[in-house]
């Protein structure tokens, strides 16, 4: 599962069990093109050092540097320095190898063999073999944290040789999806618990670290891993630097003045000022990040479905869309397109404005509100400070809902100190009515869009609509095995499972966003990739 927005200039955080990233975008558009029409358009800087690629990003890019716990930013240093058995392909929507060469499983999809990749080295040396799959895997599995519960259905791991792996499941389950996973399933050298995974990486991939400097500019750099298995033929970057640019109109001088070669986040309306631009090229693709907004079930006056659904029905969400200007589409539903179980014929809020207004403002008599009752419907919003997409859209939210007698408060909050602990209070009353967050899946499935939102909790993590539903909780339980098995099954039995949030009206679906990526014209070979959310494989880049 996933949460929030992401990088270059976003800052992101994520927490144990489903990503929450919140962007905190400064737009400078002015100055930018003060800055560009003073003429900083070209060349120079690091893009002359040709085996450098630059990778502009937010300051405090590293929070974790275990393979087995992170769950934030920092996937886009650890995707190059560590390597998973498998890799998700968005556009053929297959795996593919990586650290194994080929994969095979059962009839009843629970036991699963992978064959490893011959002549692989970790950086310490040693060579890439069955046991050590083994115990990387038992390791983040034993811990239970990031995204571990990819692994929950493994029951046992036995090395055949020194370069088979069999995995013994409790329950079917692709599991060479959850072997392609973005957080959780890196194979990386088990250390002894007393060592630092910070001081030293023990990955199998490209590059290994030669700086952290947490604070400074150049926050990480990365240096080629020369044992490499898959080589370093052709004009390939040696050297990756992770540039710190907090801001989004530095981070777009930098890119003009050839400064950098990637930068993502950068929100659509300056991304427009360096389109043409000689030496940047912009890429764009929708993303499986969806903006939401989770309505708690507990508290009054949400406590009443007829209120919920009034919120959810009396919004414009093209109007939405449009204020986002660009950074947003309309949604099809709880599951992205791409993933296993999108649809887009389900009848959602906003496809017949004129009808759901009616339908709110009926909703609303019913339960005792609205204009001319006496009795307003006082709600309160809360999204991570400095998000300036969601800020404009909570503005336009306030006023579209205020002619039905609801009155908004829409409340940017510091994301660690103020609004998730606000949302985990122990006591209904003190919790928000609305939380706004970003999410994303960790791996190409759509259960963590359920798994972690909507699935009862008895302590609370990520299901902030604070709902129980018995009933979904077994579509959940049951989808994952039915996704290996039978997945016109499974794509039916998501159907309901988005009918039945929508219907309970749990949540706002306010959009998927769309990524604006800016690169370096020398930059070749590059792959926008939604599963995996910023990250940019450098080892398959190459330069003039």
């Amino acid at each position: 599962m996933s949460l929030r927005p992401f990088l270059a200039p976003c800052s992101a955080q994520r927490w144990s069990g489903a990503r929450l990233r919140l962007c905190a975008v400064g737009v400078a558009v002015a100055v930018v093109l003060s800055v560009l029409a003073a003429g900083c358009s070209g060349g120079g800087g690091r893009a002359e050092e040709d085996d450098t690629f630059v990778y502009l990003s937010p300051k405090g890019l590293v929070t974790e540097w275990d393979p087995a716990r992170s769950y934030s930013d920092e996937v886009v240093v650890l995707a190059n320095v560590y390597e998973t058995l498998t890799r998700y392909n968005a556009d053929t929507r297959r795996t593919e190898g990586v650290l194994a060469t080929e994969w095979s499983s059962s009839k009843d999809r629970r036991t699963w063999t992978f064959t490893l990749r011959d002549g692989v080295r970790f950086h310490s040396g040693r060579p890439l073999t069955a046991e050590a799959v083994k115990a990387a895997i038992e390791r983040t599995m034993k811990l239970k944290a990031s995204a571990s519960y990819v692994w929950d259905p493994v029951e046992k791991i036995i090395p055949l040789g020194t370069r088979q792996v069999r995995f013994e499941l409790s329950r079917p389950a692709p599991l060479d999806i959850a072997a392609s996973a973005t957080y959780a399933a890196y194979i990386y050298e088990v250390m002894d618990d007393a060592e630092d995974y910070r001081a030293t990486d023990r990955g199998t991939g490209p590059y290994t670290v030669s700086a952290w400097r947490p604070g400074s500019e150049n926050e990480v750099e990365l240096t080629a891993f020369e044992d490499y298995w898959g080589g370093w033929h052709g004009n390939r970057y040696k050297k990756v630097i992770f540039q710190a640019a907090p801001q989004s109109s530095t981070t777009a001088q930098l890119m003009s003045s050839g400064e950098g070669h990637y930068a993502g986040g950068l929100p659509p309306q300056l991304v427009d000022t360096l389109r043409g631009r000689p030496g940047l090229s912009v890429r764009e693709r929708p993303s499986w990040q969806t903006l939401i907004g989770l309505l708690n079930t507990e508290k009054e006056p949400l406590d009443d479905v007829r209120v919920r659904r009034a919120v959810v029905l009396a919004l414009d969400y093209g109007e939405l869309i449009a204020a986002s200007r660009g950074a947003l589409v309309r949604s099809d539903g709880v599951i992205p397109q791409g993933l296993l179980g999108h649809t887009n014929d389900l009848d959602l809020p906003g496809d017949d404005l004129a009808d759901d207004r009616k339908r709110a403002r009926k909703l609303l008599k019913e339960a005792g509100y609205g204009p001319g009752s006496g009795r307003t419907v006082e709600l309160e919003l809360t999204y991570p400070a400095g998000d300036d997409t969601i800020r404009t859209l909570g503005d336009l939210m306030t006023a579209q809902l205020r002619p039905f007698g609801i009155d908004l408060e829409v409340r940017g909050l510091t994301w660690s100190s103020a609004q998730w602990p606000r949302a985990k209070n122990k006591d209904p009353d003190e919790r928000q009515d609305i939380f706004v967050m970003y999410w994303w899946p960790d791996d190409a499935e759509s259960l963590s869009y359920f798994r972690n939102v909507f699935r009862t909790e008895k302590e609370i993590s990520y299901n902030l609509a604070y709902y129980s539903n018995p009933g979904l909780d077994r579509l959940i339980d049951r989808v994952g095995a039915l996704t290996a098995t039978d997945p016109a099954r499974a794509v039916r039995t998501y159907r309901t499972m988005q009918k039945t949030v929508i219907d309970d009206a749990l949540v706002l679906l306010l959009g998927t966003t769309v990524y604006h990526r800016v690169l370096s014209s020398d930059v070749k070979g590059f792959t926008d990739n939604p599963a995996y959310a910023n990250v940019v494989f450098v080892h398959d880049l190459t330069h003039r």
